[in-house]
């Protein structure tokens, strides 16, 4: 089942669809409400909306497209094939969508409009990160610059972002960057949201005596892996050890039971996780 789960999210036509699902989001959010009030995104979709606003002879989605073109040329070699044709597929959907794709949700709120915005938006972000390729040119770009300088692809997007900003100054009233920002703000918390949402686990740390009895009944009926870590008691001084485990919500209550009908002395200490890549799990994102 693992493996026939891993074809299907590593195929062409899974990611492919990501891309279309989320670029179709995305464009939701903007055309649907961000567009209408104004607001200014991030990245490179962001200089587009910016730029539009100096030179109003080309559309939002052709600015977006002239743009990325440069910065695709640039990396042309600095990542895998499959990234860039796919980042390049997304660039030239998200200007198709953002040119013939006009629509109007109704929020007339600006509040409401820029927290509706900035989630629709983000899920729509996220979905396109789900994959193995990713939102435009930036996203390259993004990639060389963390492979080679070290560069964090945060603060990389955090320092383009304000560039942003600082040119939209020049053409927006104070208020409309704020109530931006707002936007932009909620857009990265959902982003991340959904980035994690399939990659979040339970990580699991068992203390007992009895490690050997526990592991045998975590990865003979619970199907589970594990990993002892020899110990010492810092009272005691005595041996112990810590099992620790990787599981999901659904099975963590199962998993507890199992534990303390081996050992009802133990300690079971329970941990989120961002995200969990390797082994059984997902896959790492290849660039």
């Amino acid at each position: 089942m693992g493996k026939s789960l891993r074809y299907i999210t590593d195929s062409l036509a899974w990611n492919v669809f990501l891309l279309v699902f989320g670029s179709f989001v995305f464009i939701i959010g903007y055309n649907g409400i961000a567009a209408h009030h104004d607001f200014i995104p991030g990245a490179t979709y962001g200089l587009s909306v910016v730029a539009q606003k100096y030179e109003p002879s080309l559309s939002v989605g052709q600015w977006y497209f002239f743009l990325n073109l440069p910065l695709f040329l640039v990396a042309w070699k600095g990542v895998s094939r499959r990234f860039f044709f796919l980042n390049l597929f997304t660039m030239g959907l998200i200007s198709l969508m953002t040119s013939y794709l006009p629509m109007d949700l109704g929020i007339q709120n600006e509040m409401n409009a820029a927290i509706a915005a900035g989630a629709i938006m983000g899920a729509g972000s996220g979905i396109i990160l789900r994959s193995y390729g990713g939102g435009g040119g930036l996203d390259v770009v993004a990639v060389i610059m963390n492979r080679k300088y070290g560069w964090r692809i945060g603060v990389f997007y955090f320092a383009i972002n304000a560039g942003v900003m600082v040119l939209a100054m020049a053409m927006y009233v104070p208020d409309k960057i704020i109530i931006s920002l707002v936007m932009l703000a909620i857009s990265s918390v959902v982003t991340e949201y959904v980035l994690s949402l399939f990659n979040q686990r339970k990580a699991v740390r068992i203390i007992t005596n009895k490690s050997k009895a526990v592991v045998r009944r975590i990865t003979r009926n619970r199907k589970l892996h594990a990993t002892i870590i020899p110990a010492i008691g810092g009272y005691s001084g005595g041996r112990v050890d810590m099992v620790y485990s990787i599981t999901d919500n659904l099975r963590l209550r199962a998993l507890e039971q199992a534990v303390f009908q081996v050992d009802p002395n133990a300690v079971f200490v329970v941990e989120n996780t961002f995200s969990v890549m390797g082994g059984n799990f997902a896959r790492p994102k290849a660039y």
